[in-house]
C-alpha cells in the first residue's frame, strides 16, 4: 500500500504537470493565432495569412481534443450514474454472466480469468500490480511475489497495518479462510478513507515459504454490493502453475 500510495501520488502530480502544459500550450496557439489573423486582415500580407492558417491548425487540433476528452468524460460519468442507479435498485452486475478470459502474470505464470476482458482497462506491470484492472469504478490488482512469508495471516496483518497508516476513518470485517486453487487463502473486506474518499476494498490473501499473492479488489461503498460477486468470480479463478 505504500508504494501503491506513492505511485498514485506520482501520477496525481503528473497529472496536474500535463494539464499545465496543455494550458499553456494551449494559450500560446491561440494568442498566436489571433494576432497573425488580426495582421493577415489589417495588412492583407500574404505572409500573415499563411501564418494565421498554420497557427489555426495546432489550435483546431487541441480544440478537437478538448472535445474528445469531454465526451469521453461525459461517457464515463454517464456510465458511472447508471452503475450506482441499477446498484440501488439491487440488479447484478452483467460481469456475473459474461464470458471468462484468462490471462497470465509474472513473475510466475499464474492465470487468472476475467469476465467481459475486453470492456477492463488492464495496465501491466503498474506498481506495485502485475495486472491493474479497471472496470468503470470498480478495481482489481493483483500483487505477486516470488517471497514467502508462510501464512496468509501474515499478509493480512501487513496490509491492515498499511491501512491505518496511509487512510482515515478505516474498519475491517473478521478474515475468513478461503479455498482457491486448492490452496487455503484468508478473504476479509475494509472500509477507509484515502485522500477524502471512501472505498470499500475486498482482499483475497496467500502466501507459503516462498510466494505471496495479494488480490485487492474495492469500489465506491455505494457500489460494493453489486461488483463483491463480481470480485469474488475473478479471484476464485486463480491458479498457480501446474508444476506447483
Amino acid at each position: 500500500m505504500n508504494d501503491s500510495s506513492a505511485y498514485q501520488t506520482g501520477f496525481q502530480i503528473g497529472q496536474i504537470i500535463g494539464i499545465i502544459v496543455f494550458l499553456a500550450f494551449f494559450v500560446g496557439c491561440a494568442a498566436l493565432f489571433v494576432i497573425s489573423l488580426v495582421k493577415a486582415i489589417s495588412t492583407r500580407s500574404k505572409g500573415w495569412i499563411i501564418g494565421a492558417c498554420v497557427s489555426a491548425v495546432p489550435l483546431l487540433i487541441l480544440i478537437a481534443l478538448f472535445v474528445f476528452g469531454l465526451a469521453v468524460g461525459f461517457n464515463q460519468g454517464f456510465r458511472q450514474s447508471r452503475d450506482v442507479a441499477a446498484a440501488k435498485r439491487g440488479e447484478p452486475s452483467p460481469l456475473l454472466t459474461a464470458d471468462m478470459t484468462e490471462i497470465t502474470g509474472n513473475p510466475f505464470p499464474y492465470k487468472i480469468s476475467v469476465p467481459a476482458y475486453n470492456d477492463w482497462k488492464d495496465k501491466l506491470s503498474n506498481p506495485p500490480y502485475d495486472h491493474f484492472l479497471a472496470y468503470n469504478d470498480a478495481y482489481v490488482g493483483v500483487i505477486a511475489e516470488n517471497v514467502g512469508v508462510a501464512t496468509p495471516e501474515s499478509v493480512r496483518d501487513f496490509s491492515q497495518k498499511n491501512i491505518t497508516q496511509n487512510s482515515s476513518d478505516y474498519s475491517f470485517s473478521d478474515s475468513h479462510e478461503i479455498i482457491i486453487d486448492s490452496r487455503k487463502w484468508l478473504t476479509y473486506d475494509a472500509t477507509a478513507t484515502l485522500k477524502g474518499v471512501k472505498i470499500k476494498y475486498r482482499f483475497y490473501l496467500y502466501s507459503d515459504n516462498s510466494r505471496t499473492v495479494q488480490i485487492l479488489a474495492w469500489t465506491e461503498p455505494v457500489l460494493f454490493d453489486r461488483y463483491a460477486p463480481v470480485f469474488d468470480r475473478i479471484a476464485k479463478s486463480f491458479q498457480f502453475p501446474t508444476s506447483n
